[in-house]
């Protein structure tokens, strides 16, 4: 369980707004400048705190855990497939389990040699800069056409390895402010904090998939995950169990077995709330980094950075042994994923947000500040911009995964247009507005329809599709875009709700057969 002990002033929803509003500028300028956006984030935090542009703007403990960081495991655990993780099980659990408490104890034990720390504090520090951010690192991996099983590795040990790293900095900040020691004690509450969460994490996610199967509704059904992933978090921390496994388990749970309950339109509006949702937190949380990192005095700190900058890559080298180990038991790691392994291992909020959540009297706590966060910094300046080049230089990078965006746009646009029509259908039997606006607006839906069509059958098959394929996917989108609109039109009174019973029962028939049609070999 967490404490935030630090007395600091959060945010207020003016700074919210601006926060917002500069990570949407920024994001559009990275998306044109074709550079990480999670990396141009805290570079303009940077600018932005260097001047005190938004003084009450700070990465408050509390806030990160109990608002930001639910959405962002629950984000990120939704599309990891169980199928998936058991082929890779191997290494993701040595990385995860092994490469965490050998990080955790290779950095806290040259920590307290070179800077004649205290070893219990020294641990301390070695915990929570163990817990590995591997978003702009992923970004890099899908715009260069990494592949897809060093980009899962990468994601999943990343994932769990926040789990483990904050189960270990509970346990080992319990024994630096005086409390049991022992190896037994600890292991003990290790595995209380690990299982116990996991446990309540899997019971929350199997309880919400069971409701799932009763609704067909996508605004309720994603209101339900919203409530499963705050709600896991929030009840481990009150049960003093661990609040991160239990919000990755019950991400598991429903990415695995409760979408499969869910219609193919909410499916896909679930996913979309969900990628939305984890993009916006992440653009806050990396910009508040930024800014974060511009409030310390470095005049007397760069000696401390460095050293943990250099003994925090000390602590990641562990991979190398531990790739010889999984490969001894069949987990096959190409010697080059090592060095990506290795390098891709970045630090960001969840390490800072520990050190900040520091008890203000906890020794040495502004050294471990410090070297946190210039660790961070290190690992998103240097090692978020080289990884793109070393990933060339190892020859990783194949053909880029483009997607055809081409034909996504068109596809986009006849959805839209479809939903359009459809509701201006519905609106022809209501009578509410005078005939000639709905018959104009629906000749003008009609003639762009007519146009948009032609443009994508005449596109050519990408990424190994065949138009059959492409015919399949663009049929799904336009019954996504068709259900939602028959949908909203129940809502407003405008379709009885019998009608619309048997409208959604045919659209998701439809829908259901197209799926299983896109999944053929």
């Amino acid at each position: 369980m967490l404490n935030n002990t630090t007395n600091r002033d959060g945010l207020d929803v003016s700074q919210f707004f601006w926060l917002l509003l500069i990570s949407f500028v920024v994001s559009l300028g990275a998306r044109r400048l074709r550079v990480p956006y999670a990396l141009a984030l805290v570079v303009t935090g940077l600018a932005i705190g260097a001047p005190r542009l938004l003084p009450q703007a700070h990465l408050e403990p509390q806030l990160l855990f109990s608002v930001f960081l639910p959405p962002l495991l629950f984000e990120s655990a939704l599309h990891l497939r169980l199928d998936a993780l058991r082929r890779d099980w191997k290494p993701i659990a040595i990385y995860t389990l092994f490469g965490t408490v050998c990080s955790t104890f290779i950095v806290g034990g040259l920590m307290a040699w070179l800077l004649k720390m205290p070893l219990t504090v020294a641990l301390v520090f070695g915990a929570l800069i163990s817990a590995t951010d591997p978003i702009s690192v992923i970004a890099i991996f899908k715009r260069l056409g990494a592949g897809r099983r060093l980009t899962l590795i990468m994601e999943a040990e990343s994932l769990f390895n926040d789990g483990v790293a904050v189960v270990l900095f509970t346990v080992l900040l319990g024994a630096a402010l005086g409390g049991a020691a022992s190896l037994d004690s600890g292991l003990w509450q290790f595995a209380r904090l690990v299982l116990g969460g996991a446990v309540l994490g899997a019971l929350i996610g199997a309880l919400a998939a069971r409701v799932h199967l009763e609704l067909d509704d996508h605004l309720v059904e994603i209101t339900l995950t919203t409530v499963v992933a705050f709600g896991a978090y929030l009840g481990a921390e009150a049960l003093h169990l661990s609040g991160v496994i239990a919000v990755v388990v019950a991400g598991l749970t429903i990415g695995n077995f409760g979408q499969k309950t869910m219609s193919p339109s909410t499916r896909l509006a679930v996913t979309a709330f969900w990628e939305y949702a984890g993009f916006v937190v992440n653009s806050l949380v990396f910009l508040l980094v930024g800014i974060e990192v511009a409030y310390v005095n470095w005049t007397d700190k760069i000696g401390v950075a460095i050293v943990g900058a250099l003994v925090v890559l000390a602590g990641r080298a562990a991979i190398y042994p531990l790739s010889f180990v999984v490969n001894r038991v069949g987990g096959d790691v190409p010697n080059a994923w090592r060095h990506i392994l290795f390098w891709g291992g970045l630090r960001g909020a969840l390490s800072m947000a520990l050190v900040l959540g520091l008890p203000e009297n906890f020794p040495q706590r502004e050294t471990l500040v410090a070297a946190t966060f210039g660790v961070v910094l290190f690992s998103l300046l240097v090692q978020g911009l080289s990884i793109g080049a070393l990933l060339q230089r190892l020859g990783l990078t194949g053909p880029r995964a483009r997607s055809p965006r081409g034909n996504q746009r068109l596809a986009s646009e006849i959805a839209a247009t479809r939903a359009a029509l459809a509701h201006l259908d519905q609106m022809r039997t209501g009578e509410i507005y005078p005939a000639w606006i709905v018959e104009t607006l629906a000749h003008d839906y009609g003639r762009r329809l007519a146009l948009l069509q032609p443009a994508l059958e005449s596109s050519q098959p990408q990424d190994g599709l065949s138009e059959e394929k492409q015919v399949a996917e663009v049929r799904s989108q336009t019954l996504t875009a068709e259900k939602n609109s028959y949908q909203e039109a129940e809502r407003q009174g405008l379709l009885d709700d019998d009608d619309w019973r048997n409208i959604a029962a045919r659209i998701d028939a439809e829908l259901l057969a197209l799926q299983l049609k896109l999944a053929a070999p």
